[in-house]
C-alpha cells in the first residue's frame, strides 16, 4: 500500500487518472477537466505516471485502467461519508459544465442543433454563463455567447447543479430549489433530463439509495 501511494498518492493524482478514465485525451481536456490544477503541477504528476506505466501518452495503459475499480470504490465512500462532503470553495462552474458536455447522450438528442445557455446566479461574471451547443454529431461547450439563438435558458445556484448532476436531485427536484428557473421551448425543457446521463458516479450508478 506505501508503494502504491508513492505513485498514486500524491494531490491530483487520482484526478487525472479519474479523467483519463471518463475520455480525456490531450493535455488539453486535462485542463478543463481539472481547472484549478496548475500546468506544471499537471505536467509532474503526468511524468510520474508515465514513469510508473500507468499512462502511456494520454491514454491508460492495462496497469492504469485497473485503478477503475479503486476510483469507483472512492466515489463510493465520498458518497457514504460526511467526511467528504463539499464545501462552497469545492463548487466549480467550469469543471461541472465540462462534465456536462461530455456526459451527454447524442441519440437522445432532437434532430436539430439546439442550445441551452446556463446561468450560475451566485458566480462572478466571469464564471457564470456557459452555452452548450448540443447536437448529435457533436457538443460544444462556449464560454463567450456566439451570437446563436437559445433554445433553453437555465437559471441556477451552483450548488443546486452541482447536486442535479451528482444524482442527489432528480430533474424535477431541481425545478423546486430557490433561485431555479427554466425558460425556453416547453418541448424541450421536458426532453433535457435524457440528454445528460449526469456524473459517472451517481449513488444511483454506484447502487447507492440516494
Amino acid at each position: 500500500m506505501a508503494r502504491a501511494l508513492d505513485v498514486l498518492g500524491e494531490r491530483w493524482t487520482l484526478l487525472i487518472v479519474r479523467e483519463l478514465l471518463l475520455g480525456a485525451s490531450s493535455f488539453g481536456d486535462l485542463c478543463r477537466g481539472l481547472p484549478r490544477i496548475p500546468r506544471a503541477t499537471l505536467s509532474a504528476r503526468l511524468r510520474v505516471l508515465r514513469a510508473a506505466g500507468v499512462v502511456d501518452g494520454y491514454r491508460l495503459t492495462d496497469v492504469g485502467a485497473a485503478l477503475a475499480p479503486v476510483v469507483r470504490e472512492l466515489a463510493r465512500w465520498a458518497i457514504a461519508t460526511d467526511s467528504a462532503a463539499l464545501g462552497e470553495d469545492d463548487l466549480d462552474t467550469a469543471a461541472l459544465t465540462w462534465d456536462m458536455r461530455r456526459r451527454v447522450d447524442v441519440a437522445a438528442l432532437p434532430d436539430r442543433r439546439v442550445v441551452l445557455a446556463i446561468e450560475f446566479t451566485d458566480r462572478p461574471i466571469s464564471d457564470s454563463r456557459f452555452w452548450l451547443h448540443l447536437s448529435r454529431t457533436g457538443v460544444d461547450l462556449c464560454r463567450d455567447d456566439t451570437g446563436a439563438p437559445v433554445d433553453i435558458w437555465l437559471t441556477t445556484p451552483t450548488r443546486a447543479a452541482t447536486e442535479w448532476w451528482l444524482g442527489n436531485l432528480s430533474w424535477q427536484q431541481l425545478l423546486r430549489q430557490p433561485g431555479v428557473q427554466v425558460h425556453g421551448d416547453h418541448g424541450l425543457q421536458r426532453e433535457l433530463p435524457r440528454w445528460f446521463t449526469r456524473y459517472l458516479f451517481t449513488p444511483e450508478s454506484l447502487g447507492m439509495a440516494t
